[in-house]
């Protein structure tokens, strides 16, 4: 692999020996919380045992009062020390596990990765499956180091999307080269994404919250009963309390101090209903539109303050590359992200008090609590809500510029590809597959182009021909993200890549193997001869029609080849059929190559070797007797 096994095995060490720096603050945090929790429980015990002596009149009335009030003050002192101990502490475990995370990344330890919810890709994707995009061992999981929401979807519609123009995928090489050597910064931005995966929305959560926030307002565009709802309260309120008062007063047959006292609070008791009643028939009818609307906010907002902290980050930082430069000024559109995030997140808070309906009750009556919030609500919809999708657009880029850094952190080896023009072709030397560690990988040299030619790989079985398409295709995927690639040097012109590899069949639709890897056959042939086609076709083909005949096979396999290549495509296809290129056509456009392997009876036992060394010409042996041999099967007869 083009990557080098020292520097992979220092970034490996750095990964470990931060990660031990986090866990030994962690734990030092963890301690002082649990005394300080001890604390707070004893300053809790004399305040209560202050304020039973004082009910009681039990000792010195003073020295309960003093009791009671240093206990006090002393509980919230710690409650507040104790909370912010406790943050702390957890915002170190967070650190210490992406730097865990790190490691296992360096090292493709999948199963130590932890699991993601990235939604397998398509299966009828035109490279996806066939590559790894998405899945255990996968581009995906070892590049994604972003939020569940706009981070990871931004990142797969890179890997799986539409490759962007040449100028932006060099704008994103200049931001990925610069983020790369910011370890803390981006590591302090996975560690708001990872903070609390729980609370953070995914992918339709921010989707349905873009939605409620282009939201027209309804309530503010009826002026009357905001003003309603602003004055009501100042009268309910008031003439609630002095009719209380007036009842009381009359209920115990004492006078109040004060004659003028008297009269008003038995004039209110005549008259303190008429607001109330005012009240409860505004509530009634906005009850149902702003029940609805409370609760989208509520369900829909759940969770966002979480992005808060990520957008405010993003904000913070200072780097010289124009698309990072781009991104701050997105994000200070408004009054700001973050700070109108951080506001909303302060009103649906106040939203939330419906879930306590005791609560809610008294300040619905008296105060026409929702009214209020719901028109906070929209009021941030209107200053902020068209800015919104914009602000996690420009936060979901920044989490994918920050992995593709991250990715470049981890293998310092890999290089940054560089985009030509002119007839398509890809020239990579060294070239290695990006989800093989450094000790498992063997690189390459690999050229395939110029259109009217095609790299026909051959060889035997698990020599290494299905790894070298995906290696190619899964680098080609890297480099228009934006991102580097496993190999020493690559040079490319853009292109669309379409594979056919890991085919399947499918009982339920009545598909078989053989008529599920014709329709893919053809749809890459039909992507090729497109004129409408803007990029040229890299097609990456995987033993073609290996489920029928030899003769039939060969004869097909001619024909999708030759129809690739007048169509201008560029590619590679394996196979076990030496004679596939004997075709006069087929013979001048194929650029051979092989693997091989080697053959050892040791102790009476037959082993075999690999070296994954990718040579010139076609393979000269085959291996599947002698692999028969190996299983014990070499001596069947019949």
């Amino acid at each position: 692999m083009a990557a080098d096994a020292t520097a992979l095995g220092d970034q490996a060490a750095d990964y470990t020996a931060r990660g031990a720096a986090f866990r030994t603050t962690e734990t030092q945090l963890a301690r002082e919380a649990e005394r300080i929790s001890q604390l707070r429980l004893g300053a809790f015990a004399i305040a209560v045992a202050g304020a039973i002596a004082l009910i009681g009149g039990w000792g010195s009335r003073p020295v309960a009062l003093v009791a009671l009030l240093a206990g006090g003050v002393a509980y919230v002192i710690a409650a507040r020390r104790h909370a912010a101990r406790r943050r702390a502490a957890a915002w170190s475990g967070v650190r210490r596990r992406v730097c865990e995370q790190g490691a296992a990344r360096v090292a493709r330890d999948w199963n130590g990765l932890a699991e993601t919810t990235i939604e397998p890709a398509p299966r009828d994707h035109q490279f996806a499956v066939d590559l790894d995009i998405t899945g255990h061992a996968s581009l995906a999981r070892l590049v994604d180091v972003t939020s569940a929401g706009p981070g990871r979807r931004t990142l797969l519609s890179w890997l799986m999307g539409d490759p962007a123009s040449p100028r932006e995928i060099r704008d994103r090489q200049d931001a990925v080269r610069e983020l790369g050597p910011a370890v803390e910064w981006r590591e302090t931005l996975t560690a708001h994404a990872w903070s609390d995966s729980r609370r953070t929305p995914r992918r339709t959560d921010v989707e349905r919250f873009l939605q409620w926030a282009e939201r027209a307002p309804w309530l503010v565009e009826r002026q009357w009963m905001v003003w309603a709802s602003r004055v009501l309260p100042f009268v309910i309120a008031p003439t609630a309390i002095l009719a209380l008062l007036g009842m009381l007063w009359t209920r115990r047959l004492v006078p109040p101090p004060g004659a003028a006292l008297v009269s008003i609070a038995a004039s209110a008791g005549k008259w303190w209903a008429f607001p109330f009643v005012a009240g409860l028939l505004l509530t009634a009818m906005t009850r149902r539109e702003v029940t609805e609307r409370l609760q989208a906010a509520m369900s829909h907002l759940s969770g966002l303050s979480a992005y808060a902290a990520m957008l405010a980050h993003v904000e913070s930082g200072s780097f010289a590359a124009p698309r990072l430069a781009n991104l701050r000024s997105r994000l200070a559109t408004g009054r700001g992200a973050a700070r109108e995030l951080r506001r909303l997140g302060s009103v649906v808070r106040l939203a939330e008090v419906r879930y306590s309906p005791m609560g809610h009750a008294v300040l619905q009556l008296l105060g026409l609590w929702d009214l209020h919030v719901l028109a906070a609500l929209e009021r941030w919809q209107i200053d902020s809500g068209t800015h919104a999708r914009d602000w996690l657009a420009a936060l979901g880029d920044a989490e994918a510029l920050s992995a593709l850094g991250t990715l470049s952190y981890d293998n310092p080896g890999w290089t940054f590809p560089e985009l030509t023009e002119g007839p398509p072709r890809i020239e990579a030397t060294a070239l290695g597959h990006p989800l093989l560690s450094a000790t498992q990988g063997v690189s390459n040299d690999v050229t395939v182009g110029p259109p009217g030619t095609f790299l026909l790989v051959t060889g035997s079985n698990m020599s290494g021909k299905s790894t070298l398409l995906r290696a190619i295709g899964t680098n080609v995927v890297l480099a228009q993200a934006g991102g580097p690639v496993c190999a020493e040097s690559m040079r490319l012109t853009p292109v669309d890549v379409w594979t056919s590899i890991r085919i399947d069949d499918s009982l339920e639709a009545g598909v078989s193997l053989f008529m599920a890897e014709l329709r893919r056959l053809k749809r890459i042939v039909d992507e090729a001869r497109d004129p409408a086609r803007s990029r040229p076709l890299l097609y990456l083909l995987d033993e073609i029609l290996h489920g029928t005949n030899t003769a039939e096979r060969r004869v097909a396999a001619r024909r999708v080849l030759t129809a690739l290549i007048n169509a201008g495509a560029i590619g590679a296809a394996t196979t076990h059929d030496l004679t596939l290129a004997d075709d006069p056509a087929l013979d001048r456009a194929a650029e051979r190559v092989h693997f091989t392997e080697r053959f050892e009876r040791k102790d009476g036992a037959m082993t075999m070797t690999f070296d994954y060394r990718l040579r010139p010409g076609l393979a000269t042996s085959a291996n599947a007797l002698k692999l028969l041999e190996m299983i014990g099967l070499g001596d069947e007869t019949g």
